[in-house]
C-alpha cells in the first residue's frame, strides 16, 4: 500500500472516531453549550456567524480573484478561483445531503423526533452543517497554497463550526461532518484542478508580466 493511501486510511479512521464519539455525545454537549452562554462568548460567535452563512465566502472569493488578478498576483488568483469552485462543490454535496438525512436542528420543535428522512421542511436540514462544509473547504484551499497560513484558518474555520452548537443550530457531528466534507471536497479540487497545475510556472508568470 502507498503512503497516500495510509493517510487516507488514517484520515478515515480518525474521522469515523471522532465523528462517532460526537454523535453520541451531541445531546450532552448541545446541553452544555447552552449552559456556557456568557455575553463575551455571544458577542464573539456574533461576529464570526457571519462569515459562513449564505454565500459571504463565495463573494468574498470571486471578488479576492477579481482583485489578485488585477494586482498580477496570479498565484493568489488561482487559489481564490479554486476556493470558490470548492465552495460551491461542497455546498452542493452537503445541500443534497442535508435534505436527504433531514434532521431536525437542535433548537427546532422536533429536535428529538431523530433522523425523519428526506425533506425540505424548514429547520430539518441540521445534518452536515452548511456553515462547517463552506469555511474548511476555503480554509483547505487557502492553506494548500498559503501553508504558512494553515493554522489560523483552520482555527477560524473552527471556530466558525463550533460557534453553531453555541447557537445551538447545529450538533457537534453535524460540523465535523460538515468539516470532513469541506476538506475532501478541496482536496480532491487541488489535486485534479484545471488550471495552471504549479507554483513555479505561477511565479514565472508573474516575473514575465511584470
Amino acid at each position: 500500500m502507498t503512503l497516500s493511501g495510509n493517510r487516507q486510511r488514517a484520515a478515515l479512521g480518525i474521522f469515523l472516531l471522532l465523528f462517532g464519539a460526537a454523535l453520541v455525545t451531541d445531546h450532552v454537549v448541545a446541553a452544555w453549550a447552552l449552559r456556557c452562554r456568557v455575553q463575551v462568548l455571544d458577542l464573539v460567535v456574533g461576529i464570526l456567524n457571519p462569515i459562513g452563512s449564505g454565500i459571504t465566502l463565495l463573494i468574498a472569493c470571486a471578488a479576492l480573484a477579481v482583485l489578485a488578478r488585477r494586482l498580477r498576483r496570479l498565484w493568489l488568483q488561482d487559489a481564490a478561483w479554486l476556493a470558490a469552485l470548492a465552495f460551491v462543490s461542497a455546498g452542493a454535496v452537503e445541500f443534497t445531503l442535508k435534505h436527504l438525512v433531514g434532521r431536525p436542528r437542535p433548537d427546532a420543535a422536533m429536535a428529538t423526533a431523530g433522523l425523519l428522512g428526506p425533506s425540505f421542511a424548514a429547520d430539518i436540514d441540521s445534518f452536515p452543517s452548511g456553515h462547517a462544509t463552506s469555511v474548511f473547504a476555503v480554509a483547505a484551499v487557502f492553506a494548500t497554497y498559503y501553508p504558512r497560513l494553515r493554522w489560523p484558518l483552520y482555527g477560524l474555520a473552527a471556530a466558525i463550526a463550533l460557534g453553531r452548537v453555541y447557537l445551538e443550530r447545529h450538533y457537534l457531528s453535524d460540523i465535523i461532518a460538515g468539516a470532513a466534507l469541506g476538506l475532501t471536497v478541496a482536496v480532491r479540487l487541488y489535486r485534479y484542478r484545471l488550471i495552471v497545475p504549479g507554483r513555479m510556472i505561477l511565479e514565472r508568470a508573474v516575473d514575465r508580466s511584470a
